[in-house]
């Protein structure tokens, strides 16, 4: 199996401080490519995820590497770290990893809605399981304000009224059902209106459908919060964002509670080297900031 390449991985390490013998929460386990290297450092690693098919694949992933020994596969959703932490390990930890990334097999899926190919579904849920609203209901059933709200709030599209009454029109013939169709009418706007893009022009209705799907802000500032609550003092965070909604809330967070003096942080972020971002496109947009608690 093609794996997800763990982003900023050296960085990461270095940020955490990881040593032997401690106890650290990777809150989004995803493929596991930054547990992996925790455990073969001599740490214990509990792995959180929301999407049981990535635990499964983390989970079998470190059977093999024989590192199970100091590894605790948990499903859940991050928003509950504190309740999960309590009951799961009983103590303060020393250290917390946060990947904000969806996993390779996630976006590549042809059936989970997250890929522009994607021609069986417009789901977008991390876990079906215990989610109930999708992208397809979202595109499909709600209204031009709400949309609207959702395009311009989570992602910024300059284009969102027009892209949302065509949206609607093309909803109306027929409901969207894929994430390929969704695609292809984003696409079709832009190619007609001779708009050029250095990305998909799909990706930024794409990024707003799954952070509303998912509630990923919300879950965001959740996590930050509770996050002072399960680690000793002196224990590191460490958050990698993918855009600039994500990093906004993670840096205005880390000031304010620099400024309560609740936590100490560098002043900078930490973006991907050249050499990564060549060996792996897809970090391209990622950044790296961290924090210990006071």
């Amino acid at each position: 199996m093609d794996y997800h390449k763990p982003v900023l991985l050296e960085e990461t390490l270095q940020e955490l401080d990881i040593q032997k013998g401690k106890i650290y929460l990777d809150a989004t386990l995803g493929n596991a490519g930054h547990s992996l290297e925790i455990l073969k450092l001599g740490a214990t690693v509990y792995g959180l995820d929301q999407d049981p098919n990535n635990l499964k694949i983390a989970t079998q992933r470190i059977k093999e590497a024989k590192l199970d020994k100091n590894f605790t596969p948990i499903h859940g959703n991050f928003n509950q770290l504190e309740a999960i932490v309590n009951k799961e390990i009983g103590q303060k930890i020393d250290g917390l990893l946060i990947d904000l990334g969806l996993s390779q097999n996630q976006q590549k899926a042809t059936d989970r809605g997250f890929s522009f190919n994607d021609t069986q579904s417009l789901d977008m849920r991390i876990d079906p399981n215990s989610q109930d609203i999708t992208a397809e209901e979202i595109i499909n059933t709600y209204s031009f304000d709400q949309l609207y709200q959702i395009f311009t709030k989570n992602s910024q599209e300059r284009y969102s009224k027009p892209l949302i009454l065509k949206i609607i029109r093309e909803r109306q013939k027929k409901a969207i059902t894929d994430a390929q169709r969704l695609a292809n009418i984003i696409r079709s706007y832009y190619q007609d209106h001779k708009i050029k893009s250095k990305i998909d022009p799909s990706t930024k209705i794409f990024l707003a459908l799954k952070i509303e799907v998912n509630q990923e802000f919300d879950n965001l500032k959740k996590v930050l919060l509770q996050s002072l609550q399960i680690l000793k003092n002196n224990s590191p965070v460490a958050i990698i964002t993918f855009h600039s909604g994500e990093d906004r809330i993670v840096k205005q967070f880390i000031k304010n509670k620099t400024q309560e003096k609740v936590i100490i942080a560098p002043n900078k972020s930490i973006s991907p080297s050249r050499e990564e971002i060549k060996n792996n496109p897809l970090s391209r947009s990622a950044l790296l900031r961290s924090y210990r608690i006071v």
